[in-house]
């Protein structure tokens, strides 16, 4: 039997947000956990809207986690049979321990609380491609294909030296740490994790700013800031929100996927000058606000390997497309700054 009562880490965030959406879309029983009243009271009016009242006030509800201490999740964990971890910091003002330890910290709190409540057949774990790129001996170039066989080989050290690392190690470490458990403790729950690269789309958490968009998606938007030249994007690869949801939710729903690992990626590679020519391209307000750059000329880059999440979590359909994703999550980012301006 497929879960029916589905915690979801990292709710009020961007990708757990759309995990919760499309959950409550399938009439399925959700719960969120949360560090902020205030984002929860945003995202479930949203959800309201979206949903209506009555879908929302019978299958949703949210538990509050404070400090990731072990036992952290126990009450969050009550009555649950599955789980997506979406939850991980990612604020690079931070310094490395405060991004590496909580990661790890996080991720073994709810791995104990799993353990000692017992309800939960199945996890699935939002890794990402941080966790699969070797920068020390493969790196990038046009003739590198990653899959989900290759793992970074980041010390918990060379992730405490340097700040730049410091995100490589925490989805690396704390990912390590899932496989070892489900080896031990973990045996009889089902697991897989998903390693997406950038991910690019349309929020499904309600955002005042433009300051409060998520990391990849700021990274695409700040191409509207005009700076030259255009910066080199160290991913190389994208996935549309979308996509990845569906994968995170049919991961979590499917009885027959277990214990795999995959990387999850559009066809499509990304770069800086890509994404330029496309603003330019769909939006006329973009001619005067992005930098032309080299229109056409893009980098020779390596592969991430997406075909067999596309066939096993996507259910063969194509992935989504550059444009309609680019079309779609840009609009939305333009009208939030519209109203930021209108209100300031």
């Amino acid at each position: 039997m497929p879960p029916s009562y589905i915690l979801t880490t990292g709710a009020t965030g961007f990708i757990g947000a759309h995990v919760i959406s499309n959950l409550l879309a399938q009439n399925i029983r959700v719960r969120g956990t949360y560090r902020s009243q205030s984002k929860v009271d945003r995202i479930t009016t949203h959800l309201r809207s979206i949903h209506g009242d009555e879908k929302v006030e019978r299958l949703l509800d949210f538990v509050y986690t404070g400090d990731l201490e072990e036992g952290g999740f126990d009450e969050a964990l009550k009555g649950v049979d599955g789980v997506v971890h979406c939850a991980s910091p990612l604020n690079f003002t931070l310094k490395p321990e405060q991004i590496i330890n909580p990661a790890i910290a996080g991720t073994k709190s709810l791995l104990s609380s799993i353990t000692s409540t017992g309800s939960v057949k199945k996890l699935v774990v939002l890794s990402s491609f941080a966790a699969v790129v070797d920068e020390f001996s493969k790196g990038l170039g046009p003739d590198v294909e990653y899959t989900a066989q290759d793992w970074n080989p980041i010390t918990y050290e060379q992730g405490m030296s340097e700040l730049r690392y410091s995100y490589l190690a925490s989805k690396t470490l704390s990912e390590r740490e899932v496989w070892k458990w489900s080896e031990g403790n973990g045996k009889g729950v089902g697991v897989v994790s998903l390693c997406p690269p950038l991910v690019f789309g349309p929020i499904a958490h309600p955002v005042e700013k433009i300051s409060e968009l998520n990391s990849s998606n700021a990274e695409l938007w700040f191409l509207t800031t005009g700076f030259s030249p255009l910066p080199l994007s160290p991913v190389p690869a994208w996935v549309s929100i979308h996509d990845l949801t569906t994968a995170l939710v049919n991961a979590v729903l499917d009885d027959s996927i277990t214990n795999k690992r995959y990387t999850i990626a559009s066809p499509e590679p990304f770069s800086s000058q890509l994404a330029a020519d496309t603003f330019r391209e769909l939006f006329d307000w973009a001619k005067d606000r992005v930098t032309e750059g080299e229109p056409g000329v893009y980098p020779a880059v390596s592969k991430l390997e997406g075909e067999i999440t596309r066939k096993e979590l996507l259910g063969g359909r194509e992935y989504i497309k550059w444009k309609e994703t680019v079309e779609e999550a840009v609009k939305q980012f333009k009208a939030v700054e519209d109203k930021e301006k209108a209100s300031a």
